[in-house]
């Protein structure tokens, strides 16, 4: 089967991979329809990232199950199925105290498809049913392919606790910052972006109140939108915003680091916690969120119109220029043009 691989930790490669084989009764193999391209796969074909190397890349799908195992009897064949890619062991401390998002149960932590395992930028993909959950009727593949990134982003906001007076600062307009600006604009009072990209600015204008880009949303601009303060929340979806994020916070706000970047790091100052009354939010991993993820979908009529390219697989290169703003192969820059651009297995 046709799949992209990490090749040796340097480089994605598309090559022939065998056809998964069930390992165990309660196994599927499911036929990728759509894997969707994250913002992780882009970092770590930035260098900011690192997964296994040779493994097959890939974690947000949804897909059609062609074989399952004799346990599995919640499902049939040809049924359409959102994968889960965080493969957590449900036997550790952690899983046991229903904290599955923090499993140590492979090699100390958790196993994820596309990270550490094998994941959906392949023709097939096999693993256990409870990674699965059905498409329900009606839902176009288009929103099902984003349930997982929506999942990361739901575990965010719930972590953000967003109420209904309060403002909403979301830096990146990338896929989850659009997501992120969706969701929030149905609980906060104000929600406000920032975006460098001309294209996604005009992509997200529908998602925020106002979006700006990063260097015109001055302390004063804010004050200004913002009858006289700072925001409450700021979400960095993008990953090196944190140390700028605090400048804009209001006392007593929260700021939630969610964009993925391992390389970067910055000074705090305890003090500026202390004295404000700010607070860092960690929220890690979504935990057992795909049901509410699925169910909250149905509220959002725009989510589908996130995703702006399907690619064929063989197509790759064309797909990773298009969001990264630049060719991978040859550092060549180019204007970003898609929000959210899927890959197509036939």
């Amino acid at each position: 089967m046709k799949a992209l691989v990490w090749e040796n930790g340097e480089r994605i490669s598309l090559t022939e991979r065998p056809y998964p084989v069930m390992q165990t009764q309660s196994d599927v193999v499911i036929k990728i329809r759509y894997s969707g391209i994250c913002g992780t796969d882009l970092q770590v074909v930035k260098g900011n990232e690192t997964i296994t190397p040779d493994i097959i890349m890939g974690h947000e799908a949804v897909g059609e199950i062609v074989e399952k195992g004799k346990h599995v009897t919640e499902y049939e064949l040809g049924d359409l199925v959102i994968i889960d890619p965080n493969q957590y062991c449900c036997d550790c401390e952690n899983c046991k105290k229903g904290r599955t998002n923090f499993c140590t149960g492979w090699n100390g932590g958790l196993k994820i498809a596309g990270i550490n395992v094998d994941g959906t930028f392949a023709e097939y993909f096999c693993c256990h049913k409870r990674y699965v959950y059905k498409v329900p009727d009606g839902m176009r593949m288009e929103a099902a392919v984003l349930i997982e990134p929506m999942a990361c982003v739901l575990n965010n906001l719930r972590a953000a606790d967003i109420k209904e007076h309060e403002s909403v600062l979301v830096m990146g307009s990338g896929p989850m910052g659009a997501l992120c600006q969706m969701i929030a604009k149905n609980n906060a009072g104000l929600v406000v972006a920032t975006e460098n990209s001309d294209y996604r600015i005009g992509e997200c204008s529908k998602f925020s109140d106002y979006i700006y880009k990063s260097d015109a949303l001055t302390t004063e601009k804010i004050r200004e939108i913002n009858q006289g303060h700072l925001f409450d929340v700021i979400i960095d979806t993008v990953g090196n915003q944190l140390e700028h994020a605090l400048t804009l916070c209001e006392k007593g706000g929260r700021v939630i680091p969610m964009g993925m970047n391992k390389v970067y790091s910055c000074g705090i100052k305890p003090y500026q916690f202390i004295s404000g009354g700010i607070r860092l939010i960690g929220a890690s991993e979504y935990n057992q969120l795909f049901c509410d993820t699925i169910q909250a979908a149905r509220r959002f009529p725009l989510l589908e119109s996130i995703v702006t390219k399907k690619y064929p697989v063989t197509e790759y290169r064309s797909a990773l220029r298009e969001v990264l703003g630049y060719d991978p192969e040859t550092g060549k820059r180019e204007e970003i043009t898609q929000m959210k651009v899927v890959l197509e297995f036939q």
